[in-house]
């Protein structure tokens, strides 16, 4: 008696960075009841491997985390500046003319932390939703913090606040050495909101971060 053709067909997908590139396996008849298993089980379970991966990406952007924090969270949540300014124990510095910070709605500076003699530095951005925050806002950020950052006002396109964040990084010697360092290293984006937190690392700046949002109502 034949046996059924089994046709399996994997077409090219791209699921962060896993790729599975078109090929197929044909289960051609065979004239006996011996069916080939082993190359069917290994369909199925190449197909399923793919399902994975590709369901576990989403549309939207991954909010996982190794730290204190997610680097990105897409939130749908839109955060506006009082969401910060009452929030207990966080001190407003400055209110910002967002003019020059590319489709911001709003900008603050301030300080956070439970002993008002040891509070952390932050600048937090808001747009209209995250998409424009992610699309927009991001790049203004990136700019504003990490290890190549200089903040100096020939090279940040937006420098209102820009003595706010920089710092002085000294030389080992008497002198205070460069002043066009980044106070904030990094920073992460909840929903609408990016928020740039003061630290030395990525990992000091992230548990800042971390800290502040814990108490956000």
């Amino acid at each position: 008696m034949d046996v059924p053709t089994a046709r399996y067909i994997f077409q090219h997908y791209d699921c962060g960075g896993f790729r599975a590139y078109n090929g197929e396996l044909l289960m051609k008849q065979r004239k006996s009841g011996t069916f080939q298993l082993p190359f069917l089980l290994f369909a199925v379970i190449a197909l399923a491997v793919v399902a994975i991966a590709c369901g576990s990406g989403g549309d939207g952007e991954v909010s996982e985390s190794d730290g204190p924090i997610a680097k990105i969270d897409d939130t749908d949540r839109i955060y506006t500046a009082d969401d910060i300014k009452n929030t207990t124990n966080f001190k407003l510095d400055d209110d910002y003319d967002v003019e020059g910070l590319d489709d911001a709605i709003a900008a603050i500076y301030g300080f956070y932390g439970t002993d008002p003699y040891a509070r952390v530095e932050y600048e937090i951005r808001f747009y209209a939703d995250h998409a424009t925050a992610m699309s927009t806002g991001v790049d203004f950020a990136d700019e504003a913090t990490g290890a190549n950052a200089t903040i100096l006002k020939d090279i940040q396109r937006w420098d209102e606040g820009l003595k706010d964040r920089r710092q002085c990084a000294g030389n080992g010697g008497h002198h205070s050495g460069k002043c066009d360092n980044p106070k904030y290293f990094d920073y992460v984006v909840v929903g609408n909101m990016i928020m740039m937190c003061q630290g030395k690392d990525s990992i000091t700046s992230h548990q800042a971060c971390a800290d502040l949002m814990s108490v956000v109502q």
